[in-house]
C-alpha cells in the first residue's frame, strides 16, 4: 500500500511539474501588465456551510501591479458591514503567466486588520467578530473586453467562493 502510494506522489508530482514548466512563473502575464489596477467588486460570496446564499457583505477588492520585474501584485480589501464591520487589510499577490491574454490567475496573501476593528467595535459596546490575522487565497480574474470581467476567488480558508465583477485600469 505505501509503494503505491509513493508511485501516486511521484506521478502526481511529475505531471504538475510538467504542467507547471509550461508556465512562465517570471513575467508578467499580458492582463496583468506593470502599473496595472484592478478593482474587483464581490456580489455573491457563495458560503460553503449550508444552503445560505447571502448577497450581504459585499466585499471590495483593489490589486496594484508595480512596476517590478516579477508580477508581483500589492492592494487592499474592504467587507461591508452586515450589521457590523466585518472586515479590510491588505493584499500581496503573486501572478502567474498562462500565456493567455484574457486570463489571470493568482496567489494572494490577505492580512486582516482586524484588531482594529475590534477596537472600534468594542469602544461602541457592540459584539466583536472573529479575527482571521492572516489567509492564502488564489483566485483567477477573465477579462470579457479590454476592461470588464469576472473574478472568482477563494474565500477565508477555502470556506467559499467570492464571484466579483472586475474592472482594469491601466
Amino acid at each position: 500500500m505505501m509503494f503505491r502510494v509513493n508511485i501516486l506522489f511521484v506521478v502526481s508530482f511529475l505531471v504538475c511539474a510538467a504542467g507547471l514548466s509550461a508556465l512562465n512563473l517570471w513575467r508578467h502575464p499580458e492582463v496583468a501588465e506593470r502599473n496595472t489596477i484592478f478593482v474587483d467588486v464581490g456580489l455573491a460570496p457563495l458560503i460553503f456551510d449550508g444552503l445560505d446564499f447571502p448577497i450581504f457583505p459585499l466585499e471590495m477588492r483593489l490589486d496594484y501591479l508595480p512596476p517590478l520585474p516579477l508580477p508581483f501584485s500589492i492592494g487592499g480589501f474592504f467587507k461591508t458591514p452586515n450589521p457590523n464591520l466585518r472586515s479590510f487589510g491588505g493584499r500581496l499577490g503573486y501572478h502567474l503567466d498562462l500565456q493567455d491574454s484574457k486570463t489571470d490567475l493568482y496567489f494572494a496573501y490577505i492580512f486582516d486588520c482586524g484588531f482594529i476593528r475590534n477596537d472600534l467595535l468594542e469602544e461602541y459596546n457592540d459584539v466583536p467578530v472573529e479575527i482571521h490575522y492572516y489567509d492564502f487565497r488564489i483566485g483567477v480574474r477573465r477579462l470579457f473586453g479590454p476592461f470588464l470581467g469576472l473574478a472568482i476567488e477563494s474565500d477565508f480558508k477555502a470556506g467559499g467562493l467570492i464571484i466579483a465583477l472586475c474592472a482594469k485600469i491601466h
